[in-house]
């Protein structure tokens, strides 16, 4: 298990880490980055690579030739992982699927703002990529929102200095879905789907509970016709947003690399880890069809307990949605467990990570005050 030098890392606690490198962070130097990792492939005759991030994936893909006599590097095909992180790219291509998108415009200066029409406030303001790189660094992307064309015209400005361009978006409410799948040759194989019970940030953001749900028709076909497009292979989720109840869910984009709420599938009867190892090292490929467990709850401890925090900081200013009451929301979360419920990071067979990463938790929180 690898991680960059001087963070903290929870994995690197589990019983099943048999081995750890603390690399240079990639994100100041990718070429550091890439050499301590050949470095490391080489010495230890490993037999293959899984990038878990995009900050990660990203200098590992550039570099793919350099592993190519040494070991697998579980990486999708270089096109399909640039359209797969390009947001903007995606919603174009989603559209030309007949897939219901939100209203998106790409801004590369403040004059192209004039082109965004009078929208309801607040509107979203994301970066085009979660990461891009100049030169040798990363410049992270960032989504905030903007509560008044003031605002939209400084968090704008901002983005464009720091990244070059941005996407100004219509906001959506409502609950996110995932649909996630195996691609190999232009094929899906064992596709599943879960919804958010919470997020992190109340607002939006990852999820810190989700549960699994059946798979919906027509959301498992426009996926599946979004990611072989872009000629993707690997494991793939592509996310949503549904309005109400039986609405038609509004695409919000595709994670072309192993996504942080891949425990619930695995914990429902999918595991997308071992297929994605087997098909590098072995050629064989998972089973076709989904069989897997429906109502199966995955919580994160420590995402639970930012989203405790966040909800107790009381209802941002300007936001027009409801947001969780903090009395209900401590009585959800005092529930430790019920039947169909797991964790992300705590088991008894593997405890280590789970306490270590709330111990860490706790530890940060208490030095920032």
């Amino acid at each position: 298990m690898g991680a960059n030098r001087g963070i903290f890392a929870a994995s690197k606690h589990s019983r099943y880490c048999q081995a750890q490198l603390d690399y240079p962070v990639s994100t100041e130097s990718a070429n550091d980055f890439v050499k301590a990792i050949i470095k490391y492939v080489r010495e230890n005759r490993i037999d293959l690579v899984l990038p878990m991030t995009d900050w990660t994936m990203g200098p590992l893909t550039e570099s793919r030739a350099d592993f190519r006599d040494l070991c697998r590097l579980a990486v999708p095909p270089d096109e399909a992982l640039r359209i797969a992180g390009d947001k903007h790219e995606t919603v174009r291509l989603a559209q030309a699927e007949g897939i219901s998108i939100p209203g998106t415009w790409l801004i590369a200066s403040k004059s192209d703002l004039a082109r965004v029409p009078e929208l309801a406030f607040p509107v979203v303001v994301k970066d085009r990529f979660s990461v891009r790189w100049v030169g040798d660094k990363a410049v992270f992307g960032s989504v905030s929102y903007a509560y008044s064309r003031e605002d939209l015209e400084s968090k704008v400005a901002k983005r464009l200095a720091a990244a070059g361009d941005v996407l100004v978006q219509e906001f959506v409410s409502g609950r996110g879905v995932g649909f996630s799948c195996f691609v190999a040759e232009g094929e899906v194989y064992s596709p599943f789907q879960w919804q958010r019970i919470r997020e992190v940030d109340p607002r939006g953001s990852a999820s810190s509970a989700r549960k699994s749900i059946p798979l919906d028709a027509a959301v498992a076909a426009a996926s599946s016709a979004l990611i072989t497009r872009i000629g993707f292979e690997g494991i793939a989720m592509v996310e949503y947003k549904q309005t109400s109840e039986g609405s038609v869910p509004i695409l919000m984009e595709i994670n072309g690399r192993p996504w942080g709420s891949i425990a619930l599938p695995v914990a429902s009867g999918i595991d997308y880890p071992r297929y994605l190892i087997d098909w590098y090292l072995k050629g064989t490929l998972p089973p076709k069809a989904s069989s897997y467990r429906e109502g199966i709850t995955c919580r994160r401890a420590v995402g639970e307990l930012i989203h405790l925090a966040n909800v107790r900081a009381g209802k941002p200013a300007g936001w027009p949605e409801a947001y969780p009451s903090f009395w209900a929301t401590l009585l959800r979360l005092s529930v430790p467990w019920y039947p169909g419920m797991h964790y992300d990071e705590l088991s008894f067979s593997d405890p280590r990570p789970g306490v270590a990463e709330i111990r860490n938790w706790f530890r940060a929180r208490m030095a920032r005050k």
